[in-house]
């Protein structure tokens, strides 16, 4: 069974459809909206994401790349919480040229992305002075 027939449409965001979880403490993240476009999985995702739930997700975009779908967009307008396990996953996507589109990206999705490039610019400095001069402060 491919993507498109153990992922189906859900558009109603008020409930959180047959594909999606709770969003609460260990549960899988709830993917308030999924559907597919020729080869682009399309996923809206609510609530926490982490190390603790994200497995769910990680089977389903797995399950898409072995179906051959070559494109992942992301809502993330809703995610209230997230670690280095969001990213992974989404540079993960990005392997074998793949493309990923992240829209609406949360305030905790923007700030992991954030703490990402500040770390990546602090390994990649002479100094800290350096880094913190690339960071602009």
């Amino acid at each position: 069974m491919g993507v498109a027939e153990s992922v189906a449409v859900h558009a109603d965001s008020r409930g959180p459809g047959p594909c999606a979880g709770s969003g609460r403490g260990n549960d899988p993240p709830a993917i308030s909206y999924c559907r597919t476009v020729d080869r682009t999985l399309v996923i809206a995702l609510r609530g926490v994401v982490d190390r603790d739930n994200i497995y769910p997700l990680r089977l389903m975009l797995t399950v898409a790349v072995k179906s051959g779908y070559s494109r992942l967009v992301v809502d993330c307008a809703e995610i209230t919480g997230c670690d280095h396990e969001l990213l992974d996953l989404f540079l993960s996507w990005k392997r074998h040229e793949r493309n990923i589109a992240l829209v609406h990206p949360s305030g905790p999705v923007r700030d992991l992305i954030a703490a990402e490039i500040s770390r990546r610019l602090f390994l990649c400095a002479l100094s800290v002075k350096h880094a913190l001069d690339l960071m602009g402060g």
